[in-house]
């Protein structure tokens, strides 16, 4: 660090830094993980408001790390280590989900779903060879994006729908979208956090990957306002903080 030794011009002093913006959302962060002994039993949000219970295959799997400083959620290959959070409710067909995730050997395979109560056609953000991708289930099509950082890094995916229309970004990139022929239900849904649902099996479907912080705004496209600059604020500033 640099001293001067002379008294400065009021003008040659820098303010203090703005405080970043509250995002806002749902926040399920890695350190709300509620434990008994070694084993995850349930996930609390940032406000307590909400959990997430282990999904039904999710027997006592899961396990909570420290990587780089951070707590996450351990995901382990072909073992389901998933959580639900139940009656997430959509008064319109909207809705926008991030995730901070490590992926150490570029196979973290289901990172979220959004799982419709009264229907099949399940919204997934997947990770697998080096690239993220946001499907609908009973869609041909989807949003492909390759990882722009080394696999042992964290990356930050953020991700909106509107109907059919659906938009991906990762680590602050403007993002990328198209329209799909199917689209989002209104009503109750399940967030799956690390699998599709809570049928046993799918293993191909599990991958390895370490889960630091989900976020979900129902009835928001973050991309549309602010929300989407504030994030990027408050994870820039956790980057520098070492959070």
């Amino acid at each position: 660090m640099l001293y001067v030794d002379l008294n400065l011009p009021e003008g040659a002093l820098l303010p203090d830094p703005p405080a970043a913006k509250d995002p806002g959302g749902i926040v399920f962060d890695a350190s709300e993980l509620v434990l008994d002994g070694e084993i995850v039993t349930c996930w609390r949000d940032a406000s307590g408001t909400y959990q997430a219970r282990p999904s039904t295959p999710n027997e006592d799997n899961a396990r909570q790390e420290v990587v780089g400083g951070r707590p996450v959620l351990r995901l382990i290959e072909g073992v389901n280590c998933g959580f639900a959070w139940e009656n997430l409710t959509l008064s319109s067909s909207k809705v926008s989900m991030a995730v901070l995730f490590a992926s150490p050997v570029g196979r973290a395979r289901t990172l979220m779903t959004l799982n419709p109560r009264n229907g099949r056609n399940y919204l997934f953000l997947n990770e697998n060879d080096g690239a993220v991708e946001l499907k609908f289930r009973d869609d041909d099509m989807g949003l492909s994006l390759p990882c722009p950082v080394p696999q042992s890094a964290f990356t930050l995916v953020c991700v909106s729908v509107d109907g059919g229309r659906m938009k991906l970004a990762l680590n602050g990139m403007r993002p990328v979208e198209m329209s799909v022929s199917t689209g989002l239900e209104v009503g109750e849904h399940d967030l799956f956090i690390g699998c599709r649902s809570d049928r046993a099996g799918i293993v191909k479907t599990l991958g390895e990957a370490q889960i630091s912080r989900v976020w979900s705004w129902p009835d928001e496209d973050i991309f549309a306002g602010e929300t989407y600059d504030a994030l990027l604020g408050q994870w820039h500033k956790d980057i520098t903080d070492g959070i």
